[in-house]
């Protein structure tokens, strides 16, 4: 019997959907439940966070640099310190530029880089047959895409995002402390994902 429960602080809707998504899918009642307790904001929130589960901070590059390495900072702060009182770990899982590209690549390779916040909206709607003025943030439309993942599309997504990390030049890469990063597109959510599904046998 396997139970696993992750605290998770979310920058928007689109994050907490889908961990419950990822948590519908990995679901094996009575023999294995895995289970996001969510709350939004940013990792700052995680400071506050006495659980004893495993925490994560889900958030996006968004082009704000300043703010997008003091999250890596503090989770990797916090991570270290869970580590040295009581094992727990502290994983920062971020997409650059942002959660967008993350749906794109359960169904897609996608590896250009993007310009601007908005660039990878008409293809999601394409892939998930949205209408072409849809709001991709509407609650209602991210169902109706949450409702086509499954759980082979989260590995794909593992694996394709995996891949675009293996092809960029140590050049285009830059440290947030002792944290490797690349200039759009990256992530290090596709970690965090690996981790939950290999935990639970899923990988």
């Amino acid at each position: 019997m396997y139970r696993k429960t992750y605290f998770c602080v979310c920058e928007g809707q689109q994050e907490e959907m889908y961990l419950k998504r990822v948590a519908f899918l990995l679901k094996n009642f009575p023999e294995r439940v895995v289970t996001f307790n969510t709350s939004y904001g940013l990792p700052e929130r995680l400071k506050k966070n006495y659980t004893e589960y495993d925490n994560a901070a889900l958030f996006d590059y968004d082009y704000k640099e300043t703010g997008f390495r003091q999250n890596i900072e503090l989770c990797e702060k916090l991570h270290r310190k869970g580590q040295r009182e009581n094992g727990k770990n502290v994983y920062h899982a971020y997409s650059n530029v942002n959660i967008d590209l993350w749906f794109i690549l359960h169904k897609e390779d996608f590896n250009r880089p993007v310009a601007s916040n908005d660039a990878y909206i008409a293809d999601v709607r394409r892939i998930y047959g949205l209408n072409q003025d849809a709001d991709i943030k509407e609650k209602t439309n991210l169902e109706k895409m949450l409702k086509q993942i499954t759980l082979e599309d989260v590995r794909h997504a593992i694996r394709r995002a995996e891949q675009i990390r293996l092809q960029k030049l140590e050049s285009d890469c830059f440290m947030v402390g002792t944290v490797v990063c690349y200039r759009n597109p990256d992530f290090s959510l596709h970690s965090f994902m690996k981790i939950v599904l290999r935990d639970c046998g899923e990988l």
